[in-house]
């Protein structure tokens, strides 16, 4: 067999058995919180379990945030801020929006997540629109 067919085929196998995704590699995102807090530079740093953490960590942060704006006493901007910079780590690590699917569904009701569409900016609307197709 022709050596360069040899490689090709190992490649592809290996690619295969590997999912055949691209390596993804995490980025810096600035976050400006808000008010008195200065903005703060994220260094990602993309694994799957990183992402999975992200992903549960903004939709415990989100149903907290739904909790407090429907029910609990108290305002729910901590929560809000919370979903925010819980987003900007999972920008930074490179999360995919399968990534955010699999955990929104997971830890939120549908009622939750149609009140998240209806009440975020439009950075989390678009996130977590994306995330739900």
């Amino acid at each position: 067999m022709n050596r360069a067919l040899v490689l090709g085929l190992l490649v592809a196998l290996v690619s295969a058995g590997c999912g055949g995704a691209a390596a993804r590699k995490g980025h810096t995102v600035t976050f400006s919180g808000g008010g008195a807090f200065p903005p703060s530079t994220i260094i990602g740093s993309s694994s799957v379990g990183g992402c999975m953490r992200d992903a549960k960590t903004l939709v415990h942060d989100s149903r907290d945030y739904y909790l407090h704006s429907t029910s609990e006493p108290g305002p729910a901007d901590l929560y809000y801020d919370e979903m925010r910079l819980d987003y900007a780590h999972f920008q930074a690590d490179d999360c995919t929006s399968n990534e955010l699917r699999d955990a929104m569904k997971r830890g939120l009701t549908p009622p939750q997540r149609t009140f998240l569409l209806h009440n975020v900016a439009s950075d989390l609307h678009r996130a977590f629109q994306e995330a739900l197709r």
